[in-house]
């Protein structure tokens, strides 16, 4: 066993959750990987849930498919670890994530991060998902991705002392992966990649359908019952970015507003996420070059971005007054993306028909 293992990652294309971190990390740079993600994540949604950590409640936005991606993608193998397997096969989670880490497994699951970024006792906790990547025995750190240490993703250390004590403070009904994935239970997700095989090729008419499905904002959750109940006030597709708009609205109203940036940002890597998938699609063949078309999207990606800069700035300087700029960068990036996917829905319909 080497004194220091780091497994390969690469910084992600997207950020907005930890689970998409998390696998963008892993898999980002992956010739065979890209076929995968860019036949997915197309549709949005989003609906309101109690915050874990305050109780409030707030509007997660996310991408289809959400942190199941983890367990769904055909170029992860992803193996879950309840408590009771980890002590059973090491007598404790040090070992076992460098024990992990020694057959290139990397670690993901819910920590107490109060633990982690805090030198003294804390009579709260924070539970957050962390993703280890290596360890260094000399120095008793880990290596991992997390949004917690800085002010936006990044890869940082963590003794070892402070994730041991962060894992075990949390009990089944603080992790709020695991529990709502394998029913209650408390554990770790090992994710091995899987990229060595070409198991998925782009998938142009899964990519046509879905398409639709967003610019018609069509239920698609509708199709994976057999997986879970629903929640009843989901909002799909672009009328996504009306149910943000009024979120936004709503926060800036409050006597202390409210300044989470989190639906909006999730909004912002969606784009960047289409603006490389019309590239990808291009690049390969399977849309004609159409430099228009392109131009015309980046606009999307620029007005979100200005609309999420913007949102940050007033958390900083809380000037509420600027918020209303926000709706206009909303109207243009809509009106946009409308046109430049309804061109790209008609020429996939030719292609395939």
């Amino acid at each position: 066993m080497a004194n220091i293992k780091k497994l390969p990652v690469t910084y992600p294309m997207i950020t907005s959750w930890q689970w998409h971190a998390t696998l963008f990390s892993i898999l980002s740079n992956d010739d065979n990987a890209k076929k995968w993600i860019f036949s997915n994540y197309i549709q949005l949604r989003c609906y309101n849930i109690q915050e874990i950590f305050t109780g409030d409640e707030m509007l997660l936005a996310d991408i289809m498919p959400g942190s199941s991606s983890l367990t769904e993608c055909p170029y992860l193998i992803t193996s879950i670890m309840t408590n009771k397997q980890i002590e059973s096969y090491t007598g404790n989670i040090l070992d076992f994530i460098i024990k992990t880490i020694d057959l290139d497994g990397y670690v993901y699951g819910v920590f107490d991060e109060a633990k982690i970024i805090s030198d003294f006792d804390t009579d709260y906790k924070f539970p957050h998902e962390l993703f280890i990547y290596g360890y260094n025995l000399d120095e008793e750190i880990f290596y991992v991705g997390d949004f917690t240490f800085k002010d936006h993703y990044s890869y940082n250390t963590v003794s070892f002392k402070d994730v041991e004590k962060g894992y075990e403070v949390i009990s089944a009904p603080d992790d709020h992966m695991f529990k709502d994935d394998y029913k209650g239970t408390r554990g770790l997700y090992v994710i091995f990649k899987n990229t060595d095989t070409p198991y998925y090729e782009i998938d142009l008419r899964f990519i046509r359908d879905t398409l639709r499905e967003y610019l018609n904002s069509v239920d698609t959750k509708d199709h994976y019952r057999m997986m879970r109940n629903r929640f009843n006030d989901t909002t799909f597709g672009i009328n996504v970015y009306d149910r943000v708009l009024e979120r936004i609205k709503y926060q800036m109203s409050l006597p202390e507003p409210d300044f989470d940036i989190r639906a909006l940002h999730l909004m912002y890597d969606h784009k960047v996420l289409m603006f490389e998938r019309i590239r990808y699609l291009m690049a390969q063949g399977h849309l004609k070059y159409n430099e228009d078309l392109i131009l015309g999207y980046k606009t999307v990606v620029r007005n979100m971005l200005t609309a999420r800069n913007l949102l940050i700035k007033i958390s900083i300087n809380g000037n509420i007054s600027e918020s209303e700029k926000i709706k206009s960068y909303f109207e243009m990036a809509k009106e946009k993306e409308l046109g430049v996917l309804l061109e790209v829905l008609a020429e996939l319909d030719n292609k395939l028909n």
